[in-house]
């Protein structure tokens, strides 16, 4: 972020504090949703703050295709995933609250040391309450080697960074209206590359939006919403690529003791290139889906679905329609033992470069799909913890590049343990 564009947040900051505490001396006797949570669930209590430290085992096991090669010459390693993690929140007189994340995926593989990595992670949030008026803000830092989708196979360090603010307001006790802005900037290091392409030349990249959601509650436990938004994103290295965006996706929502919980958003995007001689638009159908259904207390079905634009690391082949669909179930044993099964599929369809820069020899249609299937069983321990043993599959399959297919079969134990 440019010197100036943090001059202008911290301004807007301080003249939305200076507004907000006059108002605030209204009377308010109950404190918010968030605070009441924060209060729940920290296992660690000092005066004004809260804590709660959470330990992740991730993967302790076999990964038999580490670089997600193709055909036989596939390598197989011991990998260990440890994420420690600290929630830590001050709620200031049930007006406000600020919290703090800090964590870190710790990776290890035993034979190829060049796959290890320290992948840290901190956020910001602040949170004002008043009668019908929330405010906040929130920051964000990843530094990791992760892959970031089914597309790059290579664990390549980049830096995310993202700036949000937020204003909402409560017009009516069932209506709220949500105005929101935010910035993301992804990084990649010099020395990146994939397929012989430099991820820093055509992944870096600044994205700029501003949302509105307006939400009406039809029940106590659903809701009816539409969100649009406004997007800007422009790339560093490859100005090429620069692009607006128009989204906008009515839905509905559903509470967590809802006969059906999560949320279903439906609606269509209009990609707008800046250069539209060399970069095709788009205009279709985008969706964001999660929702499950528990079956007499003990049987959780839940699907999935997405559907929206992403940006490839391709030069030719700059950015594909995501298309991602998944189905779980989760059935538990007893009053600890559970069984977990999932199955999700990524559909990929590659969008050409068009006009001057179209290679001679135009590319035939390009779709790549990835399928993942798991199981695992595993042990619940107290409110929040879980101990498993399971297994995932891995398969991707393309119709133009047959060096891009590949299996991986990993299989181990996870954990999870609050404090």
């Amino acid at each position: 972020m440019s010197k100036r564009e943090q001059r202008g947040v911290i301004n807007v900051g301080a003249l939305l504090f200076a507004w907000a505490i006059p108002v605030a001396a209204a009377a308010q006797p109950d404190a918010p949703a968030p605070i009441d949570e924060v209060r729940q669930n920290s296992r660690l209590h000092a005066g004004p703050l809260y804590v709660k430290p959470t330990l992740q085992l991730k993967e302790l096991g076999i990964d038999n295709n580490v670089y997600n090669t193709y055909g036989d010459q596939q390598l197989s390693d011991f990998t260990v995933t440890f994420m420690p993690k600290l929630d830590l929140s001050v709620p200031v007189a049930k007006r406000a609250l600020v919290q703090a994340t800090t964590a870190a995926d710790l990776v290890w593989y035993a034979k190829y040391a060049g796959e290890r990595s320290v992948d840290p992670q901190l956020g910001l949030r602040g949170q004002i309450f008043l009668s019908r008026l929330t405010i906040s803000g929130e920051r964000g830092y990843l530094n990791t080697r992760q892959r970031p989708n089914q597309e790059i196979d290579v664990r390549a360090r980049h830096v995310d960074e993202m700036l949000t603010a937020a204003v909402e307001v409560a017009v009516t006790p069932e209506m709220t209206v949500k105005v929101a802005g935010h910035r993301l900037s992804t990084r990649y290091d010099a020395a990146a590359e994939y397929d012989n392409t430099s991820l820093q030349r055509t992944l870096n990249r600044d994205t700029k939006g501003i949302e509105l959601k307006v939400k009406y509650r039809l029940t106590a436990l659903t809701s009816i919403g539409v969100r649009s938004d406004l997007l800007r994103d422009t790339f560093t290295m490859s100005p090429a690529r620069n692009s607006e965006s128009i989204r906008v996706m009515p839905g509905l929502e559903f509470k967590p003791r809802a006969l059906v919980s999560g949320s279903a958003y439906v609606g269509y995007r209009e990609f707008m290139p800046s250069d539209a001689k060399a970069l095709p638009d788009f205009k279709g159908l985008v969706a964001q889906l999660g929702l499950s259904y528990t079956l007499l207390g003990s049987t959780v079905f839940g699907v999935s679905y997405s559907r929206d634009l992403t940006y490839s690391f391709d030069e030719l082949q700059p950015f594909f329609v995501d298309d991602s669909v998944g189905a779980s179930v989760r059935r538990a044993i007893g009053r600890r033992f559970d069984v977990l099964a999932s199955a999700d599929r990524h559909n990929y369809a590659y969008k050409d470069l068009i006009g001057p820069v179209l290679p001679a020899t135009p590319l035939p249609p390009r779709v790549d799909v990835t399928w993942n299937y798991a199981a695992s069983f595993g042990y619940r321990i107290g409110r929040e913890g879980r101990i498993a043993f399971g297994a995932s599959y891995w398969q991707r399959e393309s119709t133009t590049i047959a060096y891009r297919n590949y299996n991986n079969l990993r299989f181990g134990t996870s954990a999870s343990m609050g404090f």
